[in-house]
């Protein structure tokens, strides 16, 4: 991700000074009134915070915008919000739906890749994976993805329409037929011949 130019930090600190005083996000002619831009040159500026992930906004929203970064973490350091979507199971597969549950905030070196909307947070709930030190409690960084290769440990979803769950698991494909295999020798593999690939793991936040 290219850095920001000074005038891009200047905009993004202007809208995280105004977001702290008023509760909510500048306009596009906030911004323009403020540093003198036509309404145009505002919105492109806001256009490269987007894509710089400084900002997301919601366009069919007049002030549909929030801030992913705060000025101190624009640089090498940047710190990312990466959003939490709910429990995954590290045993039976559990029933769940990707519930909004706040943010895990981290080092944006730490994730080691530049999208950083292609990451995502689920709390592991069970024990099946204990043998690759993932344990009940810990929070799984997981990278959106539908591929993985055999062996990595992916976050799945399993089953038909009425018994529909998440589980973190290695996988492994054999023909038509895939294992989702634990890691603790208590557990059996899960075989099926539907599985779909949420992400794969790229990061385990452990809880002592």
């Amino acid at each position: 991700m290219k850095e920001l130019t000074q005038r891009q930090k200047e905009v993004a600190q202007f809208i995280e000074n105004y977001m702290d005083s008023n509760g909510y996000a500048p306009s596009v002619r906030n911004i323009a009134d403020h540093f003198g831009f036509s309404p145009k040159a505002a919105y492109d500026h806001m256009t490269a915070l987007k894509k710089k992930n400084i900002i997301r906004t919601a366009d069919n929203l007049p002030r549909g915008m929030a801030l992913l970064k705060r000025s101190g973490s624009m640089d090498a350091a940047a710190i990312v919000n990466v959003p939490m979507l709910g429990v995954t199971a590290a045993g039976v597969p559990i029933l769940s739906e990707e519930t909004y549950d706040g943010y895990v905030s981290l080092p944006q070196s730490l994730l080691g890749i530049s999208d950083v909307d292609a990451v995502f947070a689920l709390r592991v709930n069970g024990d099946s994976m204990i043998e690759d030190g993932i344990n009940d409690g810990d929070i799984a960084i997981v990278l959106k993805t539908k591929n993985a290769e055999n062996g990595q440990i992916v976050v799945a979803s399993i089953g038909d329409d009425e018994t529909y769950g998440l589980t973190l698991k290695h996988f492994f494909r054999n023909g038509e037929k895939y294992e989702l295999r634990p890691a603790n020798s208590a557990y059996n593999s899960i075989i099926s011949s539907h599985c779909d690939i949420q992400g794969k793991l790229i990061l385990v936040i452990k809880r002592f």
